[in-house]
C-alpha cells in the first residue's frame, strides 16, 4: 500500500465536508484574518505558509524516511476525475522542513479532515515567538483573509501574482465581466503585476531554482512589496526563501487565484482541481477565452478536459469564501441553471472536438457518463443507456460463456 493511502486509512472516516463547515468558527478565523493582515503589514520580511494535506504527507514521508513511496507524476489528463500532487520530488525535503520550521505564520490546516488527524503526529521545530493558527477552527485562514482582508491589505501597494494562472488571472481582470464580479474583493488602488511560472509549472521540481531567480527578478524589477505565490508545494519554499533574501512580505495563496480566476482546473494540469475555493462565478465564454488565449498551446483533448472542469465547476457546491472537495456537488437550482448556460456555449465552441480524435473522444466520454448520472443532459442520459446496455451484454456472454446459460430477462 502506498504510504499516502496508508496516512489516509488510518484516520476516522470524515463526518462531513473535506474541510467542515464555514460558520463553525467563523468568527475567530476573521478575527485571526486581522491579525495576519497587521502582521503583513508591519513585518520585513514576512511570510505565510499554509499546511496542505499533500505536502503533510511529504512531510511526514520524510519524517518516516518513506520518500520513495510518495507520488509525484502529473495526473491523467480529465475533466471529470480530480487530481493533484504537491509537484516536489524527495530531493527538496531539507528544504520544505526547513521553511516550514521557520516561518513567521503557518496555518496548519486542520479543519481540513485529513489533516485534523495526522498534524499531531508531525514533528516541527517552530522558535518561539513564531505564529500558527491558535485553534483548528481557526484554521483555513487564507480563505476568510482573502474574502475581507486582502482588498484592503492591497490597495496602494504593489503586489505580484506568480503562478500556473498567473497569465490567465491578467487576461481575466481586464475584462469587465471580473470587474464587475470581483468589485468586493479586488483592490481598485494598487499596483498589480503578474509573472507566469515557466513551464506553467509542469517543471516546478526541476526547475525549482531557476523558477526563483525568474521570481526574484520579477519582484526587483517592480519593487514589489507583496508577492502572492501559488505554485504547489514550491511555493513553500520559495516564499519562504525569498522573503529572508529581499526582505518583501510572501503570501503562500495557493488555490485562491483559482478562486479569482474561476477555474475547475489547475492552471499546470489538466484533471479538475482536488478542491475550489468560491468567491463569485465569471462566464464560461469569458474564462474559456481567456484561458485560450493564455494557454494556445492546449492539444484539442486538453482544451476539452478543461472544459469539461469549467462546467464540473457549475455544480461543485458553493459557499462564498469557502472552499469544498471536487466531488461535493450540489445540483440546486442556480447551479443547474448555470451548467445548462454553459454547456450551450460549450456545444457551440467545442462541437468540432467532439469527435477529432481518439483521445478527444475518450475525454468526452467521461463528460458524458457525469452528465448522464446526474441526469444533466439528454445526450448524456442516452449515453450511459448505452454504456449499461453495453456492459450488461458483456456479463451475459462471460456468463454464458462460463455456464453456457442465457442471459437474465
Amino acid at each position: 500500500m502506498a504510504f499516502h493511502e496508508e496516512l489516509l486509512q488510518s484516520c476516522p472516516p470524515p463526518g462531513g465536508s473535506m474541510f467542515g463547515g464555514k460558520a463553525d468558527g467563523e468568527a475567530a478565523r476573521r478575527k485571526e484574518a486581522s491579525l495576519l493582515s497587521r502582521l503583513m503589514a508591519t513585518t520585513r520580511p514576512f511570510c505565510f505558509l499554509r499546511l496542505g494535506d499533500m505536502e503533510l504527507v511529504y512531510l511526514l514521508a520524510e519524517q518516516y524516511k518513506r520518500l520513495d513511496e510518495i507520488e509525484f507524476g502529473d495526473g491523467p489528463i480529465s475533466g471529470t476525475q480530480g487530481y493533484a500532487n504537491a509537484g516536489l520530488s524527495a530531493k527538496h525535503a531539507e528544504r520544505l522542513r526547513r521553511a516550514y520550521e521557520e516561518a513567521d505564520y503557518v496555518d496548519f490546516h486542520e479543519k481540513n479532515w485529513p489533516n485534523q488527524h495526522l498534524v499531531p503526529r508531525l514533528n516541527l521545530r517552530r522558535p518561539s515567538g513564531s505564529h500558527s493558527n491558535p485553534t483548528p477552527e481557526t484554521s483555513l485562514l487564507f480563505l476568510p483573509w482573502t474574502e475581507t482582508e486582502f482588498k484592503n491589505y492591497c490597495q496602494n501597494r504593489k503586489v505580484g501574482f506568480a503562478g500556473a494562472e498567473a497569465r490567465l488571472l491578467e487576461l481575466l481582470s481586464q475584462t469587465a465581466e471580473f470587474k464587475g464580479a470581483a468589485k468586493d474583493y479586488w483592490p481598485e488602488e494598487a499596483e498589480v503585476f503578474y509573472h507566469q511560472a515557466r513551464n506553467d509549472g509542469r517543471d516546478l521540481d526541476a526547475n525549482l531554482d531557476l523558477v526563483k531567480e525568474d521570481l526574484r527578478e520579477f519582484v526587483i524589477r517592480h519593487k514589489l512589496d507583496t508577492l502572492f505565490l501559488s505554485l504547489g508545494g514550491g511555493a513553500k519554499i520559495l516564499a519562504y526563501e525569498l522573503s529572508r533574501e529581499l526582505g518583501i512580505c510572501c503570501f503562500d495563496f495557493g488555490a485562491m487565484i483559482r478562486a479569482f480566476t474561476y477555474s475547475g482546473c489547475d492552471g499546470n494540469r489538466v484533471a479538475r482541481s482536488p478542491h475550489s475555493p468560491f468567491l463569485f462565478r465569471i462566464p464560461f465564454e469569458t474564462h474559456m477565452g481567456a484561458l485560450e488565449e493564455a494557454f494556445p498551446n492546449l492539444t484539442p483533448a486538453e482544451l476539452l478536459a478543461k472544459a469539461h472542469g469549467q462546467l464540473l465547476l457549475e455544480v461543485l457546491k458553493k459557499q462564498i469564501g469557502w472552499t469544498f472537495a471536487s466531488w461535493e456537488f450540489d445540483f440546486s437550482r442556480e447551479n443547474v441553471s448555470a451548467f445548462r448556460r454553459a454547456f450551450k456555449e460549450y456545444c457551440q465552441r467545442y462541437g468540432k472536438l467532439f469527435n477529432s480524435s481518439s483521445a478527444t473522444k475518450t475525454e468526452r466520454a467521461g463528460f458524458l457518463h457525469f452528465c448522464g448520472t446526474h441526469g444533466l443532459t439528454l445526450e448524456g442520459q442516452l449515453f450511459l443507456m448505452v454504456f449499461r446496455a453495453k456492459g450488461l451484454i458483456r456479463r451475459c456472454l462471460g456468463h454464458g460463456s462460463q455456464s453456457q446459460s442465457v442471459c437474465p430477462q
